[in-house]
């Protein structure tokens, strides 16, 4: 990550010299940026704006790379797939689509029946699980757009075998589900503070997080026992308004499930190391932020007005 390191100091990406620390912005985009995701090599970032585009950076260079444009709404959900050649959006227009990387070639494009909160790829690229904020899901085929089956869940995580998901449903319950067939394996636990999930590449490291929550869970992923507690800030119940500003609001996880990084509506950014449960980094934007970690934890992508800040953890 050294010469990413030097190569953001140095190219074409705006940093204010007279603040240490200070971030690297990506600018380009003509209205608030709302979503970020970095690809598995964490060369490259992508980022969806309300100016209803994708713009996919290098980030060495600080160029853009790419642009998706035609977005019918805001894209609120990114994701790369696992050998980084194929991106999918979802936005809120309930619109899903999947382009080719690096040209942008639209591959497929479908309809979801639900405000769309998540969109994720199997580890074949071929297949990508699509989550509503009402718990309507479901698996779609990327070669014809075929809805394979449906899945009742908010939020799903691929396990490393290939052969087998984890979900998050609306009625707090974590189950497994196979992916070839869409039915239920094991209702693994229920826990009224489940929410969305993040899955170490190994499957070691399954954190949950909420909106309604300031804490990050942690289950064990094969028996769904809760494991760990990453506690946020202290709550005073007696004053709704700190219960708000410190609820999580977006959150990314390494692949080795080592560092966690989340926002809250307090436009805090935290990043922990997971392990200790322990906050090692924390940085601020001037507005609500979705967040995105680099693949070896070096960076932080941050969502800020019209900006995409690069903050060095």
């Amino acid at each position: 990550m050294t010469s990413l390191v030097f190569s953001l100091l140095l190219a074409a990406i705006p940093v204010d010299p007279l603040l240490p620390g200070s971030p690297a912005l990506l600018r380009g985009h003509t209205d608030a940026v709302i979503s970020v995701a970095f690809s598995p090599d964490g060369k490259s970032l992508a980022s969806g704006s309300r100016d209803k585009t994708v713009r996919v950076w290098d980030l060495e260079s600080g160029a853009v790379t790419l642009t998706v444009p035609d977005a019918k709404q805001q894209p609120i959900a990114l994701a790369f797939s696992a050998d980084g050649k194929r991106l999918a959006i979802g936005d809120s227009s309930l619109e899903v689509r999947v382009v080719e990387l690096p040209g942008g070639k639209l591959l497929q494009t479908w309809l979801h029946p639900d405000a769309i909160a998540q969109v994720a790829f199997d580890f074949t690229g071929e297949r990508v699980a699509v989550t509503g904020f009402n718990g309507n899901g479901a698996l779609h085929s990327v070669k014809d757009g075929k809805r394979l089956f449906d899945l009742r869940a908010n939020s799903v995580v691929m396990m490393p075998d290939g052969k087998e998901a984890l979900v998050s449903s609306a009625d707090h319950h974590l189950k497994s589900i196979d992916l070839k067939t869409g039915k239920q394996k094991k209702d693994l636990a229920t826990d009224n503070l489940l929410g969305s999930l993040l899955l170490s590449k190994d499957a070691s490291v399954l954190l949950s997080w909420s909106q309604k929550n300031p804490d990050v869970l942690g289950f064990d992923a094969k028996t769904g026992k809760r494991t760990i507690t990453l506690a946020g800030p202290k709550i005073d119940n007696t004053m709704p308004e700190k219960r708000i500003s410190a609820e999580v609001m977006s959150a990314g996880l390494t692949p080795d499930g080592a560092f966690l990084v989340t926002s809250s509506a307090d436009k805090a950014i935290r990043v922990w190391d997971v392990a200790k449960a322990t906050v090692v980094k924390t940085f601020t934007t001037q507005q609500q932020a979705a967040v995105a970690i680099s693949p070896d934890g070096t960076w932080v992508a941050a969502t800020d007005m019209g900006l995409v800040k690069l903050f060095k953890k």
